[in-house]
């Protein structure tokens, strides 16, 4: 599984170094294959080949019919989907098309999160981190009892 936070910044060629502790764990439990797809003007998900076969196969079953929220949503991660080879130097080359409709540029911070990578940039990040930072103790207390984790 996938975790960490790695301040990382994409090369002028739209190369993306993948961090050795993610590039092992690639290598080790996968291939040198990743799929990324947009999930959000913020943030590209980057999914080993066979986790994303999985996700996808969950995107082509949901009931999309008649939702055109969801619909939209499923067609912007199925649509944008690319596989992607990590080179020698363990790097991976970000498609054009993928980075020119997220917003940023150079600075991004990749983060591990289970199954697979999310891609961010710094500032989205940045301010990501800072709400969940600034949670109310007493709302999440509340919201944390009405579901089955236990941390």
């Amino acid at each position: 599984m996938f975790g960490g936070v790695h301040e990382l910044s994409i090369d002028s060629k739209g190369r993306l170094a993948i961090p050795a502790k993610f590039r092992e764990l690639l290598l080790r439990h996968y291939t040198p294959a990743v799929v990324a797809t947009l999930d959000s003007r913020s943030r590209l998900l980057i999914y080993p080949e066979p986790e994303w076969g999985k996700v996808a196969e969950q995107l082509l079953s949901l009931k999309v019919a008649g939702n055109p929220t969801l619909q939209r949503y499923q067609n912007l991660l199925l649509h944008n989907a690319d596989t992607l080879e990590l080179d020698t130097a363990g790097r991976v080359l970000l498609p054009t098309n993928l980075r020119r409709r997220v917003d940023f540029d150079k600075e991004v911070t990749l983060v591990g999160r289970a199954n697979r990578l999310e891609l961010w940039g710094r500032e989205h990040w940045e301010a990501e981190m800072n709400q969940a930072l600034d949670i109310d103790p007493d709302e999440l207390a509340f919201q944390l009892s009405q579901t089955d984790l236990q941390l």
